[in-house]
């Protein structure tokens, strides 16, 4: 499929294409704010086909690049041993291509993260009442299990 002959639409589909919302690129390509017209719009064939045709392309550029990079893994490699061993070379530059080495070998070591979530916390105003009113239906004890919710 060719650019769209209409230029307001070719940048509605090249929007949708980068991950815009239907209304967010409706009104990017010049249309008035409308979502219910960038809604149809968004689902015309010739717009869903554009985006599909860009999305594709870019696809597959990436992996096109991703092919060429792996083509120069050795190369990229012997280049990071280089530098590593070169005595001559800024400790911190061996530093990065010692530890590109190991990443590549090894993987990238875990990382642990701490975090204290509150499931009750993450709920809405309207949530934290319903989940009230069903525990005290239930005859629970509001604080101990507001208190519970908080450890999970």
């Amino acid at each position: 499929m060719a650019i769209l002959q209409n230029a307001r639409r070719e940048r509605v589909a090249q929007n949708l294409a980068k991950g815009m919302s239907a209304d967010a690129s409706h009104t990017a390509a010049g249309y008035k704010p409308s979502r219910q017209n960038a809604a149809r719009m968004s689902t015309y064939d010739d717009i869903v086909g554009r985006v599909a045709e860009l999305q594709g392309r870019t696809a597959k550029q990436i992996t096109d690049v991703r092919d060429a990079a792996r083509q120069h893994t050795l190369a990229a490699v012997e280049t990071l041993v280089s530098v590593m061993k070169d005595r001559k070379a800024p400790h911190s530059a061996r530093v990065a291509a010692a530890n590109g080495i190991l990443d590549r070998g090894y993987g990238k070591a875990t990382q642990h993260i701490e975090a204290e979530l509150s499931v009750y916390d993450s709920l809405g105003l309207a949530e934290q009442q319903a989940l009230l009113a069903i525990l005290e239906s239930l005859d629970v004890d509001t604080a101990d299990a507001n208190d519970e919710a908080t450890r999970h």
